[in-house]
């Protein structure tokens, strides 16, 4: 088979989950880029990823029933993991007992036992929401003020709106509606910025 080149990712339209496993092994892997996390960073950050390449590569592939998860799709499979945390329904059943009612509370409870991952979003396989995993006692954390948005705050947004992230997962990161979101990409606020 002939072997790809940089050139030919960026004409693929269509993602398979095993070419997009492939390319992330053979160019993410050697720069670090080992995780979820890494990869939300690496993008951040603005690094190159094919021109379709899936930006969110879970929900992606989960869509089309081949998302193998996070483990697998960095190669892998076996991966020990470093802490021993509960499985996700015990987890889920931990955090209601006492009565955590949003992402917010949960990252900031002070006791939280150390065999609940601080990230449960990121840790568990099976994850789908705050609401799933809390419960009936699920509350949406309260959203900033959009006047209390910084101007770098503005310029972070304004330039990851032009990386392509989507103005729903920019709200929830800075604590503001989808709809301010939308207001600052059409520039109807802080146009000046």
């Amino acid at each position: 088979m002939k072997e790809m080149h940089i050139d030919d990712y960026d004409a693929i339209i269509s993602w398979s989950y095993s070419l997009a496993k492939k390319w992330v092994q053979d160019n993410l892997i050697p720069q670090g880029v080992t995780s979820k996390r890494k990869f939300e960073q690496y993008k951040q950050d603005g690094y190159y990823l094919p021109k379709y390449f899936p930006r969110i590569p879970d929900e992606y592939f989960k869509r089309r029933g081949s998302w193998q998860g996070w483990r697998n799709f960095f190669g892998y499979p076996e991966q020990k993991r470093g802490k021993h945390f509960v499985s996700y329904k015990d987890a889920s059943r931990i955090a209601k007992m006492h009565r955590i009612k949003n992402c917010k509370e949960y990252r900031n409870w002070e006791s939280r036992p150390a065999n609940l991952p601080a990230r449960p979003e990121l840790y568990y396989e099976e994850w789908t929401n705050w609401k799933d995993f809390l419960g009936n006692q699920y509350e949406k954390p309260k959203l900033r003020n959009a006047s209390k948005l910084s101007i770098s705050d503005i310029r972070i947004i304004k330039h990851q709106l032009k990386l392509g992230i989507p103005g729903s997962v920019l709200a929830r990161t800075f604590g503001v509606s989808e709809m301010q979101i939308s207001r600052i990409k059409k520039e109807e606020n802080w146009s000046d910025i």
